[in-house]
């Protein structure tokens, strides 16, 4: 099924100097880069898996995950991925149907865990069931994502707005990682016709493509390769 290669950057720092986003990247032998981000968003946590698979076709999931209870199920979905533990977040029942935001650990395989909304029906020859959503990552990248999670609850304000609505962002153009309005993002200019705008920290400053050349044989796609190569031969 491939193998995993976790990088890890340190988290960005928010007020207080205390942190309100984090994200990371796994480096798979088949699929690619994979990240995986989660931050403060209003008076609530988002998590966005990029790939992920929306009706079985590869996306970006922005995952909601409202804080209607004082923190406690954000505490107990993150200490759950921290703890590698499966977890049912949430429960939407419907006539004759039912959908499940969970987490599943050592799911499809050991050693990979999957975010997952699963909805179950009743069929003729039983139950059918879709996974609607989901998002596959080393286990050990959902435990730092939960752990971070742990982190971001205490500073949510129970005076913030809902955070409702879709939070706009752009994909790296070096590494396709979704980039919010709060993560530092880069222009080069010089090096290309026109400016290369939208690059995240990690491919502005040369990580990415170390990371890439360290991990060996992780397929990229020739266009991200070009705007790696382009950043390195311009800071060379």
């Amino acid at each position: 099924m491939g193998r995993h290669k976790l990088h890890k950057p340190s988290a960005p720092r928010g007020e207080g100097g205390q942190p309100t986003e984090w994200f990371g990247t796994a480096f798979h032998s088949v699929r690619g880069m994979l990240h995986l981000d989660v931050r403060r968003s209003g008076n609530g946590i988002l998590i966005t898996s990029s790939p992920a698979e929306i009706d079985g076709a590869p996306t970006s999931w922005q995952l909601r995950l409202r804080n209607d209870d004082g923190g406690q199920g954000l505490n107990e979905m993150g200490t759950a991925m921290k703890a590698g533990r499966g977890h049912v977040y949430s429960v939407t029942e419907e006539p004759d149907a039912k959908t499940v935001l969970a987490f599943l650990p050592n799911h499809p395989e050991q050693g990979v865990g999957t975010l997952a909304r699963v909805r179950t029906s009743e069929g003729p020859d039983g139950d059918d069931v879709v996974f609607e959503r989901s998002a596959e990552r080393p286990m050990a990248q959902w435990a730092e994502a939960g752990e971070n999670l742990l982190r971001i609850v205490p500073l949510l304000g129970p005076d913030a707005p809902a955070g409702d609505e879709v939070d706009d962002c752009l994909p790296c153009p070096g590494c396709y990682r979704p980039v919010y309005d709060s993560s530092s993002s880069h222009t080069l200019i010089g090096a290309t016709p026109f400016p290369l705008a939208g690059l995240c920290r990690l491919c502005a400053d040369g990580t990415t493509l170390r990371s890439l050349r360290q991990a060996d044989g992780v397929p990229v796609d020739p266009e991200q390769l070009v705007v790696l190569e382009t950043v390195a031969a311009a800071m060379a």
